[in-house]
């Protein structure tokens, strides 16, 4: 004997993949940005850890703030946006391909120049323009007038130390809002403790 549906079962599959495809399609719109947020979120967190696995406290140095490791936002000259992460061990005002963080998921350094050239040695997960879109980094007031936050050995988040001093400590959240044609997300840095979360998406 032949067994087929019933026009009760498929109706009941009609309706269950038309409730799925509701649920489902929204998350499938932002995905790209969840993906860039976590990403993000990945990297200052491991700026943090290794600002608390390597403490670059020196008391005979009073530039030893520089040395602190920090993650910077910047824009290639093509306005194009991209990351670094590393630490000023130089003292010399910025962060060099031999000072950046090693990305651990591709093994290559947290670097490039701001042409945004990437040579074999630089991780492409940086360039966030070319590989999210994003197309704009906003940056709250509490977080400073630069584009780097930097750790100490305890994990709290600071306003960029590559010229400052110690007491640039983060005294309230610090929000983080990246744009692009799909939507926006912001993401926070609380102070003292440093958490790292994401606080909004919107696509």
């Amino acid at each position: 004997m032949k067994k087929a549906f019933t026009l009760l079962e498929l109706t009941v599959v009609i309706v269950v993949v038309a409730i799925l495809s509701v649920v489902m399609i929204p998350r499938f719109s932002d995905s790209k940005l969840r993906e860039a947020a976590d990403q993000i979120i990945s990297h200052i967190r491991y700026t943090q850890h290794l600002a608390m696995i390597d403490d670059r406290y020196n008391p005979a140095d009073q530039d030893w703030p520089k040395e602190r490791w920090q993650i910077g936002f910047w824009q290639c000259t093509n306005n194009d946006w991209y990351y670094i992460v590393g630490h000023d061990l130089d003292h010399g005002g910025g962060i060099g391909a031999g000072e950046a963080a090693v990305n651990p998921s591709d093994k290559r350094i947290m670097f490039t120049s701001n042409a945004c050239d990437l040579d074999e040695n630089e991780s492409g997960e940086i360039l966030i323009t070319k590989k999210y879109g994003i197309s704009n980094v906003v940056f709250s007031d509490s977080c400073g007038d630069n584009k780097y936050i930097a750790f100490d050995d305890q994990g709290r988040p600071y306003k960029s130390t590559l010229g400052a001093n110690t007491l640039d400590i983060i005294y309230d959240r610090c929000d983080i809002t990246f744009s692009s044609a799909d939507g926006n997300f912001t993401i926070s840095i609380e102070p003292e403790t440093g958490y790292v979360h994401m606080t909004e998406i919107n696509s």
